[in-house]
């Protein structure tokens, strides 16, 4: 997966537990952190590897 990918995931993820339950549970917050880290740290990985490119 690639940054925006990972993004989505955790907005998509965040958006169904509102509409589901008009709160984010702690479970579907944790999940959404880690996707969101991850998001960070292949947006960083891309960036490198764009630099080395050129």
């Amino acid at each position: 997966m690639n940054a925006a990918e990972y993004r989505a995931a955790a907005e998509r993820l965040l958006a169904k537990d509102r509409d589901r339950y008009q709160a984010i549970t702690p479970y579907d917050f944790r999940k959404a952190e880690i996707l969101a880290q991850l998001a960070v740290s292949a947006s960083i990985s891309e960036r490198a590897e764009a630099r080395a490119q050129h």
